[in-house]
């Protein structure tokens, strides 16, 4: 299975050679997989100048199964439907509008029962994709400060309401997966994803193999503190990174600035209502000096926490990803510089820095994958 999904088709020939399996084996198996639905024959292999019978193609059948993934981001609940070559079939977005705890479970069973309403084919399981802290083994979220959720038996509440599969992970550890499997890491053993958002999250991919920590919350950068930062965390700590380097942490500082300055362009765009990233890009082209400070003051203090990860780490990509990428070229160029700048020559000259701004979507082929993984062995 592992190799007929690893092509668009192939020959019962060709997986012999592959598996290491006789050809009488590989037909036998081959057999009890069409039956089940699983793959199919697509016709003869077009092989110019063969003489003779033409081996038949073999194909993954996408269709024989869907797939549920939810993703919890920022302040949305985003649920699709997958077929097995992870092309979206169906998509619901709902707001959380501020909701926690025990509602925001009911809004995210909501957002599966919308996507169980629009399958077509039996449901393989259903993969959540959440911020913070995650036994993902036992689907138990132990901190998802933001959501409420503490200890949280988050797989077994929906297995008990949908009786399927259901699993569980950090989102960012889905993001290196999702990367990693399909995404533009294919083949990056090494690999770095950093999710800023209303948090900063991690995932870690080292051989090929995602580090989750002795408590499952590897990672957790947003809340290492800093010295020369000093508001309080929503964690109730005081100077963790996030209390700058996220969207919550950017709108309460973009907030200050627009308040001091009343004239200035900030406190123009934004009218008294709320601050939004797009507005705080804007500010920045506009040339408002407060504001490219903060900017480039995030980025530096994100740069010099991705420092400690590079040294520790020595990934061959990081990847920056989530809303606060959206603050553009000159926040991201902040950032790869002090990496860049201080990094050892030999590590920095080896590593590439990459913006994916479709964090979601990573997110989502990791629950996909997950599900592939779980329930089929790929």
């Amino acid at each position: 299975m592992r190799e007929i999904y690893a092509h668009e088709s192939i020959s019962r020939v060709r997986l012999a050679e592959l598996t290491h399996l006789s050809r009488p084996s590989v037909t036998e198996l081959t057999q009890g997989l069409i039956e089940r639905g699983l793959i199919t024959e697509i016709g003869p292999e077009l092989v110019q100048d063969k003489v003779g019978k033409k081996p038949t193609l073999l194909a993954l059948n996408p269709d024989v199964f869907q797939m549920i993934g939810i993703v919890l981001k920022d302040s949305t609940v985003i649920g699709s439907l997958l077929d097995l070559r992870m092309q979206i079939q169906a998509q619901q977005t709902c707001a959380m509008q501020n909701r926690r705890s025990d509602e925001l479970i009911q809004l995210v069973i909501k957002v599966i029962q919308q996507m169980m309403q629009q399958a077509t084919r039996p449901l393989l399981g259903i993969t959540i994709g959440t911020p913070g802290i995650v036994d993902s083994d036992s689907g138990i979220v132990h901190i998802a400060a933001n959501f409420g959720w503490h200890d949280l038996p988050l797989a077994h509440i929906l297995n008990e309401r949908f009786q399927l599969p259901v699993y569980v992970g950090n989102d960012s550890n889905l993001a290196a997966i999702g990367e990693y499997r399909f995404g533009s890491a294919q083949g990056v053993h090494d690999l770095v994803v950093v999710e800023i958002g209303e948090g900063i999250g991690v995932g870690i991919l080292a051989d090929g193999r995602i580090i989750q920590g002795s408590t499952h919350a590897a990672g957790e950068l947003g809340h290492t503190p800093f010295p020369t930062l000093d508001e309080i965390c929503v964690c109730g700590r005081r100077g963790c990174l996030e209390t700058l380097v996220s969207l919550w942490g950017i709108r309460q500082h973009a907030r200050r600035i627009a308040q001091q300055n009343p004239n200035s362009p900030l406190n123009t765009l934004a009218a008294g209502g709320e601050i939004t990233i797009p507005m705080v890009l804007q500010a920045m082209e506009m040339g408002d000096p407060d504001v490219i400070a903060l900017v480039e003051k995030a980025a530096s203090y994100l740069g010099h926490a991705l420092l400690i990860v590079t040294h520790l780490l020595n990934p061959k990509l990081i990847i920056l990803t989530g809303s606060v990428v959206e603050l553009g070229e000159h926040f991201v160029q902040q950032v790869r510089r002090t990496i860049h700048e201080h990094t050892l020559p030999h590590i920095s000259s080896q590593i590439d820095i990459m913006v994916n701004r479709l964090d979601d979507r990573s997110i989502l082929l990791g629950a996909g994958a997950v599900l592939l993984e779980q329930e089929l062995g790929l």
